[in-house]
């Protein structure tokens, strides 16, 4: 492959990747609204775009490793160098650099929206807990370490109201 088929190919690749990252983003945003508003409906085929747009992502950048690969690209370094090669505007690079920050801000805003489905998750564990009369802390009545179920511990068809 010459320089300007790599060029036009891993152009392609970013801008996808980047149209990919941007439908991410919203759809993160769109899962924060969807936890604090209790939709759970939405979240799941939120979840189920983005499982797909991640599949997506994953898929362009292995095409993009084996492109790196074949030209004997191994660092970032190499890698940064190698787009300044494909083209001397730095347009290339500084895509693939916006890119890589999109990136990063959309694993961090995944990183919170799973802090705030986990404390969810943890709170509702809670209340079912008070509920029906488990006096243990909700992460800690399913199982112990070894495999046991606390002696202590309440399960629903144990209760009475």
């Amino acid at each position: 492959m010459n320089a300007a088929d790599n060029f036009s190919t891993m152009t392609d690749l970013i801008t996808q990747s980047s149209h990919c990252v941007t439908e991410l983003n919203e759809i993160l945003q769109s899962e924060l609204e969807c936890l604090r508003d209790n939709n759970a409906k939405e979240l799941i085929q939120l979840s189920q775009n983005k499982e797909a747009l991640m599949l997506q992502l994953h898929s362009l950048d292995n095409e993009r490793k084996k492109l790196t690969t074949k030209n004997n690209i191994k660092t970032k370094e190499e890698y940064l160098q190698w787009l300044t090669q494909l083209d001397s505007t730095l347009e290339l690079k500084k895509k693939w650099l916006a890119l890589s920050e999109e990136i990063l801000d959309c694993q961090q805003q995944n990183t919170r929206n799973g802090i705030i489905s986990e404390n969810m998750a943890t709170a509702s564990r809670q209340a079912l807990n008070i509920l029906s009369g488990n006096t243990i802390p909700a992460d800690s009545s399913t199982y112990t370490a070894n495999g046991k179920k606390p002696d202590n511990s309440a399960s629903l068809h144990n209760t009475t109201a």
